[in-house]
């Protein structure tokens, strides 16, 4: 809060959007992000009397409307009848160096974010479809295609589903990748109080499944405790990792196991409402939960007790950080906040909010049914449980894998993800999302778990394994890095929004790379930025500075 003259203390704007949003949301309003998302979907382009429909319906001023606006690409792309977008990701780069999206550019006539003059079809970048299994990946309209001949195909008018294999487990008795069947949420109302579900999942030490580790049940002691006429939980379905789909996976093949993972943090904080967001790349994951909520209420698990509403959001990676997260879930624009307030003093509507991520919650039914001892005794390593990893394209056998914590990296890419094709060599993996280090191949007897990856600058993170092959140019590969990272900046802190563009300047000329400049870029980024997307970035930069050097033109 800041004085005005005369001493009156005025709220910051953020907190007064935040009111008006709630006393909206208790005559259901729509948020602005809905109205404008449905006039996308009529019209093809966001109009200024679109704007002015939005702050009606909404409540929200329009000057926030205009925030909302330009600041999601589902809402900035504009769209022909004919809609398509490529993937940019990082899987599909290592596929095939962006080829496929040259390809489309030429055989379409179009640039990424064109719209051909009839209107009859449009070009757009996306990350990520979540197909890093087949890549590289387009979606034309709703209809996701991958892998050999997709350039082709959609050339030629005639896109067909890509393939997706089932998750597979390497554990004889699996969590993750069984579908969901309630019996946590059966124990825990007939026998678990509240607090001692708590004080299971804190023992068992379930760590957070999306980039932090940060224990859950550490979070929701805090809601719990924390002053508020009511708590939310809040599933983050929208951490958008190039070369990750575990989130995918989970919510349109398990989205039971999710479900009820959120009414058992429900039970545990005493809240009665959970929110999951989706990503709008994954078009078919807010129709499944949906459908899997309907049958829940019909089979009295969710309802009365504890209710979920599924949001859909519009197109942005750093929506995945949690406070921009819950401003996305409110309709307003996807930007960080600055902590504390924490969500789980301050979050939905301004009340205590649980944020997890969809795999984190989806480890807690197996805790509450069988207890924390049989949670810890599930992986060797340090971490205790399960973790999901997902495989690209590069390798023999790609998709997503249960596996246990401590198992090494050799191990993981090898015997279980079979090697990469055409008997390729590995150069390098990056683990975990954009923001993890890059792992060369000398280091692969790493165990996969926190601490031993944290101690070669890499990271759990969210489960992604992104194999590149010994053809990989690697400074083309920090240039693709650093234009994502420039691209999903959310643009409210300088160090990171001017930060990551000057780094990509550095590298996209062609030019020498005057490390002195670099490295100073790279701790401004480290210790200015307001959010992981900027303080991370430099993690895989640095990597590629360290093992490959000679590779990046460094002058």
């Amino acid at each position: 809060m800041t004085a005005a003259p005369g001493g009156a203390i005025i709220e910051p704007v953020s907190k007064n959007l935040v009111e008006l949003i709630r006393r909206h949301h208790a005559e259901e309003a729509p948020t602005a992000l809905e109205v404008l998302k449905e006039a996308m979907d009529a019209r093809g382009v966001i109009t200024d009397d679109d704007r002015r429909v939005a702050a009606e319906r909404s409540g929200l001023p329009e000057a926030a409307v205009y925030g909302v606006s330009t600041f999601y690409d589902d809402l900035l792309q504009p769209r022909g009848r004919r809609h398509i977008r490529v993937c940019t990701g990082t899987a599909c780069f290592a596929a095939t160096g962006d080829a496929h999206v040259d390809a489309l550019r030429d055989g379409l006539g179009l640039e990424l974010g064109e719209r051909s003059e009839d209107g009859a079809t449009s070009l757009a970048e996306t990350v990520c479809l979540g197909f890093c299994h087949a890549s590289p990946a387009v979606r034309d309209g709703d209809t996701i295609d991958a892998g050999p001949g997709v350039v082709e195909r959609i050339l030629a008018d005639a896109a067909r589903s890509a393939h997706e294999p089932p998750p597979r487990s390497v554990l004889g008795e699996p969590v993750l990748t069984v579908p969901g069947g309630w019996r946590g949420l059966a124990r825990a109302r007939a026998e678990l109080t509240p607090e001692a579900l708590l004080e299971a999942v804190e023992a068992a030490n379930v760590r957070g499944r999306g980039g932090a580790g940060f224990p859950a049940g550490t979070k929701w002691r805090f809601t719990a405790n924390a002053p508020g006429e009511e708590r939310f939980v809040v599933a983050n379905g929208d951490e958008g990792d190039p070369g990750s789909y575990i989130d995918k996976v989970l919510m349109e093949g398990n989205p039971a196991l999710l479900l009820e993972g959120m009414a058992l943090a429900g039970h545990a904080i005493g809240a009665r409402h959970g929110f999951v967001l989706t990503r709008s790349e994954y078009p078919l994951s807010k129709p499944a939960l949906e459908a899997a909520a309907a049958a829940a209420r019909a089979e009295g698990w969710l309802g009365d007790t504890f209710d979920v509403t599924v949001v859909e959001g519009a197109g942005s990676y750093v929506v995945g950080e949690e406070t921009a997260l819950l401003a996305c879930l409110q309709g307003l624009r996807g930007t960080v906040s600055a902590r504390p307030p924490f969500p789980a003093e301050r979050g939905v509507h301004g009340q205590p909010t649980v944020v997890n991520n969809v795999e984190t919650l989806c480890n807690i039914p197996f805790v509450a049914e069988r207890g924390a001892d049989a949670y810890r005794a599930l992986s060797p390593g340090a971490t205790p449980g399960s973790k999901l990893v997902c495989f690209n394209e590069r390798f023999a056998r790609p998709g997503v894998y249960e596996v246990r914590f401590g198992t090494t990296m050799r191990e993981l890419c090898e015997d279980v993800a079979g090697g990469l094709v055409d008997g390729r060599a590995i150069k390098a993996l990056q683990i975990g999302g954009p923001l993890g280090g890059i792992l060369p191949a000398d280091k692969l007897d790493t165990p996969f778990d926190f601490d031993e990856l944290a101690a070669e600058g890499c990271m759990v993170g969210h489960g992604g394994i992104v194999a590149f092959d010994d053809t990989t140019d690697m400074r083309a590969l920090a240039k693709h890095l650093l234009h994502f990272g420039a691209a999903e900046s959310c643009g409210k802190c300088f160090p990171c929004r001017i930060g990551l563009r000057r780094a990509h300047e550095l590298f996209a000329d062609g030019a020498p790379v005057p490390r002195e400049s670099l490295e100073a870029l790279l701790e401004t980024l480290e210790l200015g930025s307001l959010c992981a997307h900027g303080s991370g970035m430099p993690a895989p930069i640095r990597s590629l500075l360290a093992h490959w050097p000679e590779e990046l033109g460094l002058g």
